[in-house]
């Protein structure tokens, strides 16, 4: 190695290992560009300045940006890094360091407890006419689709204010009519303005999706309403009507503007934005941000970035074209990785701790191909238009090893509060091209949908999607009757060496049924599942429609809808060599009075079609002592375990300690006999989990 070289190397690997230079970032209009150079005396005033001015200097050691603890405007433009930035960590400035700054520099900031980047414009100037404030907006947007006040989303107007409305039917399947309109009650629109040229919307709720409309043409003579944009499903499918109730309602519409405080309108013909104003509310004090940037922060060809103590908000979603679907389900397929906060693709170690992502229009992260150690840890994302963290692609493509997504963690975060745009919004989603990612000790709630979704093949093809650990994470109230066909955590597709391990799911209710608590949808194989709690579910606690391989040991599932699919349920199974299932030290603890309970159901069309199972040493209770019946035959237990199942199970009451409460964390007592009898281990407490019902 030549002199040079070695001390170069040298240099690098003390630089790397003590040396930190701080930079420093604060918000001004009022001096020139020529009188900062980054230091606390004249620091910069954008990052953008300080991205530009590490990448004019050679360096070799890391360099610490810090941002003053207020509103960092984009002004309409991502804020972008690629191969030019790297050893660069982001955070706030200490205590000590904001006091440092001028005073005449902080004049007309808005202090805050920590930066936070946002890719909205506060609004002022507001004409207030008898509490309906006005403003014009600037004409290069042509929807206004959120807005937030005093920092809490604004209601989008709409109709009915609460609840919903309900079409009469769909039109005819035969036709492509039949994707793109309804035929609606007698009077429903009478006293409701619709304009072709507007940008007011239709939301059509369908089973486990909704769909966005802009409204074309009313047949008045046969009720008929018809959309510029079709839907991606039939609109009144009859096969899913008690999924879909039939529901939409109707967004940006002046009278409901009109009938609700805290909500706004935009007027898409003059550009004028309307807000009902709350009594308390005063439009030279309320602090109103307009999102107009569709992405905040991108981070592509990066290498060792970090970003700390920082908060993202005011996404936008600005929607020009109203002849494309506009899908629920394209929160990932119709955003892909243009709406969201932020965006990382072809990087490595880089680092998200204790950020903030709130307030945006579609998910908050995004991981795309090619990125490796990649950590999010300590963070919360929430008052999201659709979902979290999605990690992967969503096309099929050749296997390519270069495109992999890998060696990612997600650990210690809270998710919760989405779906605001788009309801089928996933907490945490790992499609294609994905592996080895580790999603542990978070908590996830308010989520329409689903927490966590594994896998995007609903068949045995190839799923490029192996070697997850799902571990520790605890799951609480999904669905909130919005949707249906929707779990907790969901599966699909072979996945390979996927573990999910002590995790805590409940609450769990759709609108109509098929609201399960683990969801093995279409393909799920090699799976395994256990040390789990799941409790309060609409629908059976573990469902699976086909796969092969997986294993269930030593879980809890309890507390399962009187309405359910039993607290157990299988569908089919594709080929008759497929083993579906090892069951085997679970415990099952019922609640419904109702003899005859059929806790384990089949749903296969016939017996050739039914899953093969391995049952044995469960524990299976039923608070009311009710018989209970298992199988595609409807078998009582005698039965059942004349057929090889559950040859060494019991029907017993499994002692749960204070077991009356049932909303406890069902621990055992010791001399339950599903530990002294049947195999069954404790299972450890979260952390993060919370007590009651």
């Amino acid at each position: 190695m030549h002199l040079f070289t070695y001390c170069i190397l040298l240099l690098y690997i003390i630089n790397y290992t003590y040396g930190s230079y701080s930079i420093y970032v604060v918000p001004s209009l009022s001096i020139s560009n020529n009188e900062e150079t980054g230091t606390l005396e004249n620091p910069f005033s954008t990052i953008e300045q300080a991205r530009n001015y590490l990448r004019t200097i050679f360096r070799l050691s890391k360099y610490r940006i810090a941002l003053y603890s207020t509103y960092h405007f984009l002004k309409n433009h991502t804020l972008s890094f690629d191969e030019h930035d790297h050893l660069i960590t982001f955070t706030k400035m200490s205590d000590n360091e904001r006091n440092q700054i001028q005073l005449e520099r902080k004049q007309n900031i808005i202090e805050l407890d920590f930066p936070i980047i946002s890719g909205g414009i506060r609004l002022t100037d507001w004409i207030n006419d008898q509490g309906i404030w006005r403003i014009r907006i600037p004409d290069s947007l042509p929807a206004v689709t959120q807005l937030f006040v005093d920092g809490h989303r604004a209601i989008r107007s709409r109709l009915p204010t609460n609840g919903y409305f309900n079409y009469e039917k769909g039109l005819d399947n035969s036709t492509q009519l039949a994707y793109q309109g309804f035929i609606y009650h007698e009077h429903q629109f009478d006293n409701i303005t619709l304009s072709s040229i507007s940008t007011s919307e239709f939301i059509i709720y369908h089973s486990y999706t909704t769909s966005r409309h802009y409204f074309s043409q009313n047949f008045s003579q046969n009720r008929t309403i018809l959309f510029s944009n079709p839907s991606l499903s039939v609109i009144g499918n009859t096969s899913i009507i008690q999924e879909s109730g039939q529901r939409f309602h109707l967004e940006n519409i002046y009278e409901g503007m009109i009938n609700q405080e805290g909500s706004f309108y935009f007027d898409s013909i003059e550009h004028l934005l309307y807000y009902h104003a709350r009594k308390t509310e005063n439009p030279q004090t309320t602090i109103v941000i307009l999102p107009i940037a569709e992405k905040i922060l991108s981070i592509v060809n990066v290498k060792k970035m970090e970003w700390n103590s920082i908060g993202f908000q005011h996404s936008a979603w600005i929607e020009s074209n109203k002849t494309i679907p506009i899908d629920g389900r394209a929160a990932v397929d119709y955003l892909d990785q243009s709406i969201v906060a932020i965006y990382i693709h072809n990087s490595s170690e880089i680092k998200l701790d204790n950020i903030e992502i709130s307030h945006i229009a579609g998910y908050a992260i995004q991981i795309d191909r090619k990125c490796e150690e990649i950590n999010i840890v300590n963070s919360q994302m929430y008052d999201l238009g659709a979902g979290g963290i999605r990690i992967g692609i969503d096309e099929k493509i050749k296997y390519n090893n270069e495109q992999w997504i890998q060696n990612i963690i997600i650990e210690n975060c809270t998710l919760y509060d989405s779906g605001h745009l788009f309801p089928m919004g996933v907490g945490i989603l790992l499609q294609r091209e994905t592996r080895n990612i580790l999603i542990r000790e978070n908590t996830l709630y308010q989520f329409f949908h689903t927490a966590i979704q594994i896998g995007w093949s609903w068949s045995y093809e190839e799923s490029l999607c192996y070697n997850h650990t799902i571990s520790f994470n605890y799951i609480h109230h999904i669905g909130q009757y919005l949707l249906s066909d929707l779990g907790g955590i969901y599966t699909c597709g072979i996945l390979n060496d996927t573990l999910i391990l002590n995790n805590v799911i409940h609450n769990i209710y759709g609108y109509f049924l098929h609201d399960w608590g683990i969801y093995l949808a279409d393909g799920t194989s090699q799976v395994i599942i256990s040390n789990t709690i799941v409790y309060n579910t609409g629908s059976a606690g573990l469902t699976m429609i086909y796969g092969f391989n997986n294993t269930f040991e030593n879980n809890i599932l309890a507390r399962v809808s009187n309405e359910s699919d039993g607290a157990l349920s299988l569908y089919r199974r594709e080929s008759i060599d497929h083993l579906s299932f090892t069951f085997r030290h679970n415990i099952i603890y019922d609640i419904v009075n109702e003899s005859g309970r059929w806790i384990f159901q089949v749903q296969a069309p016939d017996p050739f079609s039914a899953p093969y199972v391995i049952m044995n040493y469960n524990c299976y209770f039923n608070l009311y002592g009710n018989m209970f019946i298992f199988g595609l035959g409807r078998l009582v237990f005698s039965e059942w375990q004349e057929t090889n199942h559950d040859m060494n199970s019991l029907i017993s009451d499994p002692l749960f300690v204070n077991a009356e409460s049932q909303c406890n964390f069902f621990a055992l007592n010791n001399n339950s006999p599903a530990i002294e009898n049947l195999g069954f281990k404790p299972i450890m407490q979260l952390t993060q989990w919370k007590s009651g019902c």
